[in-house]
């Protein structure tokens, strides 16, 4: 009976994979689309244009050299970019916007933006350009950077509030409550408390989730958020079939007990799943990460609270008969 069991959730973890690797991507050219923003900071009361400067001579329906539209804005504006001396390797594509004045405004470029790019800002009132120090490159598949100008000296400063360290402790505080979840949830539901039992569980969830995440921000990258969360979705059922697979299999049960290894799989995503779509909701990315902690102090504290309160009440028990 087990064995049919695994060779059933073995070809529907094969069936899924296939789903997954042959589906054809969509090329109509609809739904949400990669953009580019910049918070815009210039103080001098006078008048500018913004570009990007990419680093591909074609993105989407923007080319260079390109053709002027009355749609696009000045045309004076246009041929100054136009003729601007670019670094080697990055070209004005066409798109501008305008601002007037003093300036905390928004420059979007939210239809095939270039991936790598220069930030150019073009002084209307003196003809003078200014342009950022080094290109920055999309790190989403919504980018954003703040943009400060000082007018006096020409100084730009592009950045951005993301840091890779951001990224890597947010996913290890994501992936301890997981953890944590589905080892409290075998322990506490399906008796599983042995240490080879619990490593198991942890080694599966740390190879799975680690996975899944890495598709995630493929998918959010590469694919907008249509694509990739459909793409997440599928993920998450392979990672059911993965789990139930191996625990169907290598599981060790606890004696007495009726196996349920891929009924454990199964409540256990759909509690993590649950509880990772509630805190996306409901809670700042520093809230997840001081409830990761309060998570794993409770994970470790908690057992051996109770062990102790047992083995007191034990020897109380012990006293009582002895007197």
């Amino acid at each position: 009976m087990k064995e049919k069991l695994c060779k059933k959730i073995l070809g529907f973890l094969l069936a899924s994979l296939l789903l997954l690797t042959v589906s054809p991507p969509a090329f109509a050219d609809m739904g949400p689309k990669p953009s580019v923003t910049l918070r815009l900071y210039i103080y001098n009361d006078q008048n500018y244009a913004v570009t990007l400067l990419g680093n591909t001579e074609s993105t989407g329906p923007w080319s260079a050299p390109s053709a002027y539209g009355d749609w696009m804005g000045s045309r004076e504006v246009w041929e100054a970019f136009k003729n601007y001396d670019a670094p080697e390797g990055y070209y004005f594509l066409g798109y501008f916007e305008e601002y007037f004045g003093d300036t905390e405004q928004t420059f979007t470029w939210g239809y095939y933006p270039p991936q790598k790019f220069y930030v150019l800002l073009y002084n209307m009132d003196t003809g003078v350009f200014s342009i950022s120090k080094e290109p920055v490159q999309r790190y989403a598949f919504d980018s954003e950077w703040q943009v400060l100008f000082d007018p006096e000296d020409g100084w730009m400063h592009v950045y951005t509030n993301r840091t890779d360290s951001d990224q890597i402790s947010l996913f290890t505080s994501r992936l301890l409550i997981t953890l944590i979840l589905e080892l409290a949830l075998g322990a506490l539901v399906f008796g599983l408390r042995e240490k080879a039992q619990q490593n198991l569980i942890g080694g599966v969830n740390l190879a799975t989730q680690f996975a899944l995440n890495l598709v995630l921000h493929y998918g959010l990258f590469y694919l907008g958020p249509w694509a990739g969360f459909a793409l997440y979705a599928g993920m998450e059922v392979l990672v059911f079939a993965v789990e139930a697979f191996v625990y169907c299999r290598w599981l060790p049960w606890p004696e007495g007990k009726t196996p349920r290894p891929v009924l454990y799989a199964l409540t256990a995503n759909l509690l993590s799943f649950g509880v990772g779509w509630l805190l996306n909701e409901h809670l700042t990315n520093a809230q997840i990460r001081w409830l990761s902690l309060a998570a794993l102090f409770l994970w470790y504290t908690v057992p051996k609270l109770a062990g102790k309160a047992c083995l007191s009440k034990q020897n109380a028990q012990e006293i009582d008969k002895k007197l």
